[in-house]
């Protein structure tokens, strides 16, 4: 059977519906895939496009966010945990890096060594904890800025 469900991630030919992603990812990463979706949504007026993509980066089903027309992030539901894209511009990649001891090792390796391409960096970031998951939204929070009008 756990064949079959992932054969519904990589199958082109099924039309996935967000539902089945839903059964799809198991505990705790369901958790931190519902938080992030939730935080996109509201934080951003946005609804989630599902696609399928071929890309060498991570190929099946996945969930593409943008706003104003400009891509906001993707998600690439996975059984056990999920993978994030991010692409953000070379300044903020330094900015960042700068801030240190806000973000996870494992986050500052993927901006360390994702290669620069077009004066963007392209983060592809397993969410696979809590804190992985609050630097994603601190990183789209530092990149989009967000939706809630300032006091």
């Amino acid at each position: 059977m756990a064949e079959a469900e992932k054969d519904l991630i990589l199958d082109a030919h099924h039309k996935l519906v967000y539902e089945e992603i839903l059964t799809y990812v198991n505990e705790p990463a369901l958790t931190w895939w519902n938080t992030l979706n939730s935080f996109i949504r509201e934080e951003y007026k946005t609804k989630p496009k599902i696609t399928f993509s071929n890309c060498s980066m991570q190929k099946g089903w996945n969930i593409k966010y943008h706003k104003s027309g400009k891509s906001l992030c993707t998600l690439y539901p996975e059984k056990n945990s999920f993978t994030v894209l991010i692409v953000i511009k070379l300044e903020l990649a330094h900015i960042i890096t700068s801030m240190v001891n806000k973000f996870e090792p494992a986050v500052m390796n993927i901006i360390h060594s994702a290669r620069p391409f077009n004066g963007t960096k392209w983060l592809m970031i397993p969410v696979e904890s809590e804190p992985i998951l609050k630097n994603v939204q601190e990183l789209l929070v530092l990149k989009y800025g967000t939706s809630q009008p300032k006091n």
